[in-house]
């Protein structure tokens, strides 16, 4: 038995605040670029309140798969659940800095704290085209090591110029991609217990999830 009692709970999770349109007919906007609609309606047997969905994968804090990339590759029911969860580490980028106003590249040498089937969590201060990306030459290494699953905060997954390096290095050797993260910055031990489960939806590309960690005390 897990005793929580000894873990601190940081939800990494967005919270997605969907269009919804309400049975009297009032519409309330959302916060999400990409579309998340709800139209609510009433369940007839009991008169209770339910929701029909209209959205895509890639929204919020979501986990991408293989099938991403791939028709008929793994997909979110397919995968293992303890690809999901483990021993995460938390590298903050803080000192790569951007340079003329440019992020620049992770390399393997900033990851040396990296093990093998690990969750490696990245976060960086900076935004726009001043956030850090994860180079190729990172993307290549942390496939071969192999880690478990990357999860990314304010960190560029390509390089600038729309390469699908890191996509393919990762997706396509068995290893999820997490983005849409938040709250890393609240993290502050680099060692923790990760958990963020997909939706079991047989030929799913990505699947929105929870993300948590529990830090120990």
């Amino acid at each position: 038995m897990i005793d929580l009692k000894k873990y601190r709970i940081i939800d990494l999770s967005e919270e997605i605040i969907p269009g919804i349109l309400k049975v009297n007919g009032e519409y309330l906007h959302g916060n999400q670029i990409r579309r998340f609609e709800m139209r609510q309606f009433i369940y007839a047997p009991d008169k209770t309140l339910m929701h029909w969905v209209e959205t895509e994968t890639h929204i919020g804090t979501h986990v991408e798969l293989p099938a991403h990339l791939t028709d008929g590759a793994k997909s979110s029911s397919e995968m293992p659940l303890e690809s999901f969860m483990g021993e995460a580490v938390v590298i903050k980028l803080s000192f790569l800095k951007p340079k003329d106003g440019k992020g620049q590249p992770i390399m393997p040498f900033h990851l040396e704290r990296v093990k093998r089937d690990d969750i490696v969590l990245l976060w960086s201060p900076y935004s726009g085209d001043e956030r850090p990306y994860i180079s190729h030459e990172s993307a290549e290494w942390l496939a071969e090591k192999p880690i478990k699953m990357v999860g990314v905060q304010n960190v560029g997954v390509e390089a600038p110029g729309g390469s699908m390096a890191t996509h393919n290095n990762l997706l396509k050797n068995g290893i999820p991609l997490i983005e849409g993260l938040v709250n890393l910055e609240k993290v502050r031990k680099e060692r923790v217990f990760y958990i963020g489960l997909p939706l079991r939806v047989f030929g799913l590309d990505s699947s929105w999830i929870r993300a948590i960690v529990l830090e120990p005390l």
